[in-house]
């Protein structure tokens, strides 16, 4: 449709009615012949957002349509059948010549720009200043018009074990990984990280084969698998609670409280199972990181080519085909990440979010929307359930359960019938004063040295990556710190790189001070990379394998390192990823090198995150057999680390959710940041102070701040933030868009970012 003098792509978002005023009405330029791009429960999802979180409806409907599915514009070129000399003197005559000579008649601005003889003949912005000439002068038209995405059936690819021999390691394990599962996906097992041209090579060699399966409508209401799994008594009696609500009429939402290794994957399988045989659907939502090719095998062996797995492995035409399969009913359930809370299925029962607590399900972006959040609000929707998942629930669910607004359901036994780890604290300050100055306590070298000798396995947590926090020269006391943010540079010596983890500005690791020159420079601080190496140094035989953000870089590697470990490992170090969706029977020690780390920061729910880390973390170890778990700290009495050790989730609740009262933080307030940011720092403090000014006087909210953000500088950019409390949270959003937002959206100096529930 046409805005101004540009075009844009526009949703209808109602039927046609009669303009009641008298301006002139432009027509819209062109219809996308597509299916629609969301349903009647994405809209009102759209709508709910837009108003909750304070962003625009557009904004929020980016967040619910499925980017492949908005048709992609594209400016065609037609030019005259002869070439005319006049008109276009300032055009390069070796670009006129390859346009009407190596070009069709009709071509793409893409196709010019891309091609490497026009690219001889100056950069994108002077290339597009000669075809403006060249249009100016009629001796060529431009036209925009969009590609529509086309739909086809949702077809999963499917690897089968071939007789054929194979060459080579890597493709000798990626047979042996599908001969083990009998079957795969394409897409899992790129996630597991055989590359495409690996599974290409297997293929023409015979050692696999490929078969094409199309979702059929026919399957509807039978799962595939009728394998059928025995629950203990806990499982059983939580299963029968949750049937016995999708029985009732109305919406419902279950806090499912399960100590790690519980169960619950089984129990969500086994209510999918009754919600697809009474003719519903289901949506399970998932941190990306636990979206495992264990996670998704399991839900593929019980519900077959009914389940759609969003995970990032499939390509942009694979993520498409599947979305639209779900809206025409293909198939039942879908599994992934937040978007999938989007996911246009009809007739969804049953909404179950594993690890709800994750902080993956807040969108850092606008929108900047709770998957959780907008879970709850589709069921209610819908009149369904939805089922909130885990091992340590979030205190305002918590909260919520003991005020009766969810409905509480614990799971406090593990199947295997193992008792929880038992956690050993180090108290490294004593460690210090004994004279050890490693990072590593006695007790946990004790405890590593036992498990390979006896052929166990071990995971340790750092929650840093990198080999040193910064770098410090000890005659001058210079650091060196990143030029675009407020921090200082990260030491990765494996790459003999400083590098900011925000910006990831990088620079040559100084063999010198770059300020005085000296040669007393010293790494501070410990990183993934530096415990990794010290392990190798301690016991020199042992497999030690490192998982972090660096070493995860491409799709598959997650499920790579993990696979590694399982077949050769020794000893996993990683931040916080190792600590989740890990099961493997042969850990007996589970150990965290520095457990503070997250406590004494800006973030109020610091001692949270802490125990919910810890606690993950211990859950990792014991699963088949007698478990240990360490935890190494220079602050042994803090309620977060004392109450992990015990496994007591009840105990921590109450400590922390009294201390929030008396400092009225959320689930006792409500809670919005206001976030001012530009280049000029006094600009940014000075249009921060008008805002809190004007909050102060004209709402009920308690302004604190404005204060620099923990990062102040970010990219070049300067950052305050406002924090705004509140009992009354419908009447401050009411105020900010009527009254913050227009006077936000006249600067130009400053941005404004407003996030409702941070």
């Amino acid at each position: 449709m046409p805005i101004g003098n540009a075009e844009a792509y526009a949703f209808i978002l109602s039927d046609p009615h009669d303009a009641t005023d008298d301006r002139s009405l432009r027509p819209i330029i062109e219809k996308a012949a597509t299916p629609p791009a969301f349903n009647a429960i994405g809209l009102a999802l759209a709508n709910f957002i837009a108003d909750y979180y304070l962003c625009t409806l557009g904004e929020a409907l980016s967040a619910v349509v499925l980017s492949s599915a908005v048709p992609r514009s594209v400016d065609f070129l037609e030019r005259k059948e002869v070439l005319a000399e006049d008109g276009h003197a300032n055009v390069p005559m070796r670009l006129k010549r390859l346009i009407w000579t190596e070009f069709p008649q009709r071509f793409t601005l893409g196709a010019l720009l891309r091609h490497p003889e026009a690219r001889r003949c100056g950069d994108r912005r002077m290339l597009l200043g000669y075809v403006r000439a060249l249009v100016q002068a009629k001796a060529l038209t431009r036209k925009r018009s969009f590609l529509d995405p086309r739909m086809h059936d949702y077809i999963v690819k499917w690897l089968y074990p071939g007789n054929a021999p194979i060459r080579g390691r890597r493709a000798s394990e990626l047979v042996a990984f599908v001969r083990e599962r009998g079957a795969i996906s394409r897409a899992d097992a790129l996630l597991a990280g055989y590359s495409h041209a690996l599974i290409a090579r297997t293929v023409k060699a015979g050692s696999l084969l490929e078969v094409e399966r199309t979702a059929s409508r026919s399957l509807c209401g039978q799962p595939s698998n009728s394998k059928r799994y025995d629950l203990t008594a806990q499982q059983s009696h939580t299963v029968s609670l949750v049937r016995q609500r999708l029985k009732e009429s109305g919406f419902h939402q279950l806090l499912l409280h399960g100590v790690a290794g519980s169960g619950k994957t089984l129990i969500y399988i086994t209510l999918i199972g009754d919600v697809i045989a009474s003719g519903g659907r289901a949506i399970v939502l998932v941190p990306e990181i636990s979206l495992t090719p264990q996670t998704a095998a399991r839900f593929r062996d019980a519900f077959g080519d009914r389940v759609a797995v969003f995970h990032s492995a499939l390509s942009e035409r694979e993520r498409y085909d599947a979305w639209q399969a779900a809206a025409r009913g293909d198939v039942d359930v879908v599994v992934g990440a937040r978007s999938a809370v989007f996911a246009p299925l009809e007739n969804v029962r049953i909404l179950i979010v594993d690890e709800a607590h994750e902080s993956a399900y807040k969108q850092e972006n606008v929108p900047r929307y709770d998957a959780v959040t907008v879970a709850r609000k589709r069921m209610q929707l819908e009149s369904g359930i939805v089922l909130l998942g885990s091992a340590t629930p979030s205190l305002e669910s918590y909260a919520a359960a003991q005020q009766g607004r969810l409905e509480y359901v614990p799971l406090t036994e593990r199947p295997s019938a193992q008792p929880m780890p038992s956690v050993h604290i180090v108290d490294m300050a004593a460690e210090f004063e004994s004279g050890n100055r490693k990072i590593f306590s006695s007790a946990l070298i004790a405890g590593l040295d036992a498990r390979l000798a006896r052929g166990e396995k071990s995971v340790l947590l750092i929650n840093r990556r990198g080999s040193a926090r910064f770098l410090l020269c000890r005659t001058c006391g210079f650091v060196p710190s990143c030029a675009r943010c407020s921090v200082a540079l990260t030491v990765h010596r494996s790459e003999t790189l400083l590098r900011c983890h925000y910006c990831d500005a990088q620079e040559p690791l100084p063999t010198v001070c770059p300020a005085c020159g000296a040669a007393t420079t010293r790494e501070l601080g410990i990183g993934t990379e530096r415990v990794a190496a010290e392990l190798g140094r301690l016991f020199s035989g042992a497999k030690v394998i490192r998982m972090d953000s660096d070493t995860t870089t491409r799709v598959g590697d997650h499920a790579r390192l993990l696979d590694e470990f399982e077949r050769h490992g020794d000893v996993l170090v990683g931040t916080q990823m190792v600590a989740k969706g890990l099961d493997f029977p042969q850990v007996t020690l589970a150990a965290v090198i520095v457990a503070e780390l997250g406590l004494y920061g800006s973030d109020f729910r610091g001692a949270e995150q802490t125990f919910a880390l810890l606690s993950q973390l211990c859950g990792r170890s014991g699963r088949a057999q007698p478990g240990e778990a360490i935890i190494q700290t220079y602050f042994p009495r803090h309620p977060a680390i004392r109450f992990a050790a015990a496994h007591d989730y009840e105990a921590f609740a109450r400590g922390e959710l009294a201390e929030r009262r008396t400092a009225l933080w959320p689930p006792f307030v409500r809670l919005i940041y206001l976030g001012v940011a530009g280049r000029n720092r006094d600009r940014v403090s000075e249009c921060a102070e008008r805002y809190a000014s004007q909050l102060r006087e004209n709402t009920e909210a308690a302004v604190l701040g404005p204060a620099p953000f923990p990062i102040a500088r970010l990219n070049e950019q300067w950052r305050y933030r406002i924090a705004l409390k509140t009992h009354n949270a419908g009447a401050l959003r009411r105020y900010l868009r009527e009254e913050v937002l227009p006077i936000a959206q006249r600067e130009r100096a400053t941005r404004l970012a407003i996030d409702v529930d941070p």
